[in-house]
């Protein structure tokens, strides 16, 4: 039964953080998160019995306002504001924390540490029909409605301006899906809720898909069917000194800082192919020379690959510079 509580958490936890294909987060990161979500249950019974006060918990003959005010303010909206909470202590102040994809992740990750101990209770309370149903539905359930709340933390995370306001829309938002979820399941509309279960899904793999999108490491990640000969060569813009990146289609090299194509890539320190050829004959220098600008070099924190002194990236392994 133990088995069965945990291992769906454990299952969607992996499934979210593969999903995140550019730059995985470190395990230990990922699993104090889960963790911290796991812990936020305890203020979230508190919230919610001091919130019962003001509107009892409905009983099978109460009204619909009633039941909608219960499951919408009292359940989803106190679950989700500690499932976001969990995310903002300690992951989301993190360099980790370095692109919008993140904040599903993370998200997710508390959102499955608080349906993995919910799921405990509930199991070892109802048995294990139950304990099935919930592996198939309210676990990722709870992943799908947080990963909403989490797309928006991301893009909060990189806003200069109204951070708030679009952090606490995508909560709101993950609040409707929930409540929704809660009140058909209380009016025992099973048949009704699934489409909402679907649309979930729907809605969580395009904000994944828009989010890697957005990734800043997406244009640094080289193909594995170019040799490492010519990953060497590709190096870094010789105007900018910023990574390049591979252009399959045309086959040539392509800075998107300068915007251009690059056809000498600077290649800090890899021999040119014309060191090879014949010996030029000797030319007297001029009378004044004029300086030449190699862009400096320095070393990746993670690989120790030679990388542009201006890069903030790595363009092998992709970790970023501090």
């Amino acid at each position: 039964m133990l088995t069965l509580a945990v291992a769906p958490g454990i299952f969607f936890l992996w499934l979210f953080w593969v999903r995140d294909k550019y730059e995985r987060e470190p395990v230990r990161l990922l699993l104090a998160t889960f963790f911290l979500g796991a812990l936020s249950i305890l203020p979230t019974i508190i919230l919610e019995n001091l919130g019962s006060i003001i509107i009892p918990e409905p009983e099978e003959d109460a009204n619909i306002i009633h039941v909608v005010a219960y499951y919408f303010i009292i359940i989803a909206f106190v679950e989700e504001a500690m499932k976001l909470l969990a995310v903002k202590i300690r992951a989301y102040r993190s360099r980790e924390f370095n692109e919008v994809m993140d904040g599903i992740v993370y998200s997710c990750a508390a959102a499955l540490g608080f349906a993995t101990v919910e799921n405990i209770l509930y199991v070892t309370q109802k048995g294990l029909e139950v304990g099935v149903l919930r592996a198939l539905l309210s676990v990722p359930g709870h992943a799908l409605d947080s990963s909403i709340f989490g797309f928006f933390l991301g893009l909060a995370k990189f806003r200069e301006r109204k951070r708030s306001r679009i952090a606490f829309s995508g909560l709101l938002l993950a609040t409707v899906f929930h409540g929704l979820w809660d009140t058909l399941l209380a009016l025992n509309l099973f048949l009704m809720a699934l489409p909402i279960y679907g649309v979930q899904w729907i809605v969580a793999a395009a904000m994944m898909r828009k989010a890697l999108s957005l990734s800043p490491f997406k244009q640094r990640v080289i193909p594995l069917v170019i040799p490492i000969v010519t990953q060497r060569l590709g190096g870094a813009c010789p105007t900018c000194s910023n990574p390049l990146t591979y252009q399959q289609q045309s086959s040539r090299w392509y800075c998107p800082t300068c915007k251009r194509y690059v056809d000498r890539p600077a290649v800090m320190g890899v021999p040119q192919p014309e060191m090879f050829g014949r010996p030029k004959p000797y030319q007297p220098p001029p009378t004044q020379i004029a300086p030449q600008t190699r862009p400096a070099t320095k070393y990746c924190i993670n690989c120790g690959s030679a990388i542009p002194e201006a890069s903030r990236y790595c363009q092998r392994c992709g970790a970023r510079q501090t």
